[in-house]
């Protein structure tokens, strides 16, 4: 059996659940061992305070959480709803005084390790800037992120990003911080990019949500994140009944950040494919295309939706389950 790959994953966990099921998929996954998560963008403080009590729910309040950079943007109002505003008297990880960026890099010196990262790429620049060996020390870097052709988005975005340009450009992650984005592209490190045109077509349906235990604390949490984020965000994102797009009219979240960490695992349901990339950004947006005299990496290529979404619910329903058993010995103790 070989040993699990060590990885940091680099998170604005909040308001989006995909954050919050990514990170669960990955303590799910005997394939990886979580080392640490950092976290990005807006308040990382309140964004932390969300890692750290996920963490507790899973059983995993021993992984350490450092508040990382911050750009000057607004937050929905919705980061925490469902987890911070419950009574919760659990254990919780803790967030460590170290900045993150500071963390990763030392950390990067006393152990190589993957880094998974699924918020705006600010972090990961950083640590780059400031040390040009850090590309060089890491296992390997995914990013969610990017978008390689916005005609595979739902047709009213396509309309939006050709009404308004940067402004509605998709791709959260590299939008917010675009200068960084292009830092940590070429950089020198082979990336798999897992990109808007593969993710979203791995929807979580309704039915799927249902599944999760609402007896436990974690399963608890993680539908009502998904419950909070379908009724703010998916009235007025999901497609026209004309439009051909891959989100189907019962998703309730979209699993863009959880495939992120799948690209480390072994499944059938996502296809990695070698290539060459050129990045750059252009009129505000930061871009990335295949090119034959690009840097080397992977891109998600294909995705099985339905059976990536099964996958996911199956190791959280697991982890969920060995929960339960943990805090019932831990009760009879």
């Amino acid at each position: 059996m070989t040993s699990p790959i060590p990885v940091v994953i680099d998170t604005d966990i909040g308001a989006d659940p995909d954050d919050a099921l990514a990170l669960i998929l990955a303590l799910a996954s005997p394939e990886v061992d979580v080392r640490g998560v950092t976290i990005v963008s807006g308040d990382v403080g309140w964004r932390a305070l969300i890692a750290t009590r996920l963490l507790g729910m899973a059983g995993r309040s021993d992984i350490p959480v450092f508040l990382g950079r911050s750009q000057l943007r607004q937050m929905s109002g919705a980061e925490g709803k469902g987890v911070l505003d419950r009574p919760y008297d659990g254990h919780e990880a803790s967030i460590q005084t170290t900045p993150a960026v500071d963390w990763l890099l030392a950390e990067s010196r006393r152990n190589s390790f993957h880094l998974v990262a699924i918020g705006p790429l600010t972090n990961v620049a950083a640590a780059i800037e400031e040390d040009r060996e850090f590309a060089g020390r890491l296992l390997g870097l995914t990013v969610m992120g990017g978008l390689l052709d916005e005609r595979t988005m739902p047709i009213a975005w396509q309309r939006a990003i050709q009404e308004r340009g940067a402004s509605a450009w998709p791709d959260y992650n590299t939008t917010c911080d675009p200068a960084a984005a292009l830092t940590v592209a070429r950089s020198g490190i082979p990336i798999t990019w897992v990109t808007l045109d593969v993710t979203m077509r791995a929807p979580l349906r309704a039915a799927m949500r249902e599944l999760l235990p609402q007896e436990h604390p974690l399963g608890a949490a993680l539908g009502r994140m998904i419950d909070t984020w379908h009724a703010a965000w998916f009235p007025s994102a999901l497609p026209l009944p004309d439009d051909p797009s891959p989100v189907p009219a019962d998703a309730v979240a979209i699993l863009h950040d959880p495939l992120a960490v799948a690209a480390l695992l072994p499944g059938e349901w996502m296809h990695l494919q070698p290539t060459r990339l050129a990045y750059g950004i252009e009129d505000g947006v930061f871009r990335l295309r295949e090119h034959p005299d690009g840097s080397v990496g992977q891109l998600a290529a294909e995705v099985d939706g339905t059976g990536f979404e099964a996958f996911l619910l199956a190791r959280i329903m697991r982890l969920i389950e060995q929960s339960s058993v943990s805090r019932s010995m831990d009760w009879r103790d």
